[in-house]
């Protein structure tokens, strides 16, 4: 897939030759968000799906607007979904990114003819937190809540300071403990994080979409050998507290991990977390990205929030009906067909499209 029209193009992940424009107009970026890659975005997209990146290159700026094309053809409640689709960001914080100097109305009147051609119904994103990355927006935009970021600057002792008491006592407490972390650039102890992040999904009882399996770790490393690391929380020989993360240009994002049970009243995350932060900061790094929490779990918030007592933002995504009528008649379709199993079934009125609530 490929589409040029008045400085937008849109390059499909799956043709090599489009990859390797959407890699090179990446590598033109400064800030070069690992989430604007085309080997992160691609592992978000399921059978049949289509990994593109509606983009603007020009010789001092552009636009790049990772999303996975997603076909209703495949939806058992759909009376006639031939060539039907919808947009989603992928997993995490998105765009549309753009730096220098670059035309956002060209940018939409190109995606706008595009998302019809390819009859595109809806458009959801979930949105970057660094605001000064993202181009103005067409659509409806929603506040979901704060996310944490933690701002790196100066030694282990400085940054210590600037957590909450209660962090650094923790941080201390896993050092006299015997705890100590590993920095693993390379990901030779994938095995062991796995062991640790499935078992604390399960402790958690979290939801299947966090539930990623060994494939989707494998292809990661694959797709971003150089922005990938792990971090590990070691206590008596074994590893109890483990995260993957993945690397910006200035900053990098806490993206999954999880601690065993014996490693909590060690404290082997907060120290995990504190060596996290130094890492960054000694490898110029700006930021560590923590996130949020999960719905109605304010403690997992509470905890981030910790190490950055005062740098939370606000997360948000990005809602917009392309084709309001085909929009219209998918959630009629949906309401009917559910009905037939579940009388009373309504959308969930805070999922976006509704049709797939």
């Amino acid at each position: 897939m490929i589409l040029e029209r008045d400085g937008f193009t849109v390059l499909d992940a799956a043709v090599p030759a489009q990859r390797a424009q959407w890699l090179a107009a990446w590598q033109t970026w400064s800030r070069r968000d690992v989430v604007a890659h085309p080997g992160y975005a691609e592992l978000f997209a399921g059978p049949g799906d289509q990994t593109i990146c509606a983009c603007q290159n020009r010789a001092d700026g552009g636009i790049l607007f990772p999303l996975i094309v997603r076909s209703l053809k495949g939806e058992s409640w759909v009376e006639d979904a031939e060539g039907i689709s919808d947009l989603t960001s992928p997993y995490g914080y998105g765009g549309p990114f753009g730096w220098g100097t670059y035309s956002a109305e060209e940018f939409w009147q190109g995606f706008d003819a595009w998302t019809h051609s390819v009859r595109a119904v809806a458009l959801f994103t979930r949105f970057s937190l660094f605001k000064e990355e993202l181009i103005p927006f067409h659509g409806d935009v929603v506040v979901k809540g704060p996310c944490v970021i933690v701002p790196v600057k100066g030694d282990g002792q400085s940054l210590l300071r600037s957590y909450e008491k209660t962090a650094r006592e923790n941080v201390r407490q896993a050092e006299r403990a015997g705890v100590s972390v590993e920095i693993d650039l390379e990901c030779r102890r994938l095995d062991e994080f796995l062991s640790v992040y499935h078992s604390t999904m399960k402790r958690l009882d979290a939801l299947p979409m966090y539930f990623f399996a060994r494939p989707f770790f494998e292809r990661l490393l694959a797709g971003l050998p150089r922005q990938a690391m792990l971090v590990h929380g070691i206590y008596q020989q074994q590893v109890v507290s483990s995260e993957m993360l993945l690397q910006s240009e200035d900053h990098v994002y806490s993206f999954l991990g999880g601690t065993l049970e014996a490693g909590l009243p060690v404290r082997a995350n907060p120290l995990l977390r504190h060596a996290v932060n130094v890492w960054a900061a000694m490898n110029g790094k700006q930021f560590v990205v923590l996130g949020g929490g999960y719905a109605g779990k304010d403690s997992l918030l509470r905890y981030k929030q910790r190490f950055a007592p005062t740098s939370a933002v606000e997360f948000a995504v990005g809602t917009r009906i392309l084709d309001p009528a085909r929009y219209q008649s998918l959630v009629e379709q949906r309401i009917a067909w559910e009905r037939r199993t579940t009388p009373g079934w309504l959308p969930d009125p805070g999922f976006f499209p509704a049709y797939r609530s």
